[in-house]
């Protein structure tokens, strides 16, 4: 090859290769600065998303907390009512359990029949106004972190309406031992305040 046109050729060659090294870093520059503008669009629409969200658990944590006065009231009349359970609960486990001399064990059943002879009939009145309450409560409040204070209410209900069916004996002769004994039993008692305690810390 004549070296008049190889050098020809290679300066042409020169040109192009710094041509295309002045070009290929403006298109690198302006992809450079679509790519920022689509990652500044990606950042502000997940800025929104997370300021969205973040309103909607606010939002939720308000309506979690709900009417709390309702809610107050109904637990303190519930324990109110239900505290000659628990006196007689303990009592009996105390006898049961502890290795006690007959004379305080009949002691232990002598203020057993004293403490239910006077506190039963808050027992009977005050768990079906706590329910009342409770209800409203359940109406006034928005919940949707966890399912178990609804859960505690259902118990609670059939609960109340298991002690008013021995209270006036409108269930079968039949039925009534089976009434007394799902009443009664200290498992019902432990699952509802497990449901009910546990639900409003969750929601808490």
């Amino acid at each position: 090859m004549n070296s008049k046109i190889y050098g020809t050729v290679c300066f042409i060659s020169v040109l192009l290769i710094l041509s295309i090294l002045q070009v290929v870093p403006d298109l690198a520059i302006a992809d450079d600065h679509k790519t920022n503008k689509k990652n500044y669009k990606r950042y502000e629409n997940s800025k929104e998303r997370h300021d969205y969200d973040d309103h909607n658990r606010r939002q939720v944590k308000k309506d979690d907390e709900g009417n709390e006065t309702t809610g107050q009231t109904a637990a303190w009349l519930l324990a109110a009512a239900n505290l000659t359970v628990a006196f007689s609960i303990l009592i009996k486990g105390a006898s049961r359990f502890l290795p006690l001399d007959p004379q305080t064990k009949s002691s232990f059943k002598s203020f057993n029949r004293f403490q239910k002879k006077h506190l039963m009939r808050f027992h009977y009145v005050l768990n079906p106004v706590a329910l009342c309450i409770a209800f409203f409560h359940f109406l006034l409040s928005y919940c949707r972190s966890s399912p178990l204070p609804e859960w505690g209410l259902i118990l609670v209900t059939g609960m109340v309406f298991l002690g008013l069916i021995l209270k006036f004996k409108v269930s079968p002769k039949g039925m009534l031992k089976f009434v007394y004994r799902l009443h009664t039993t200290s498992v019902t008692s432990l699952i509802m305040i497990l449901l009910l305690v546990v639900g409003h810390l969750l929601v808490d």
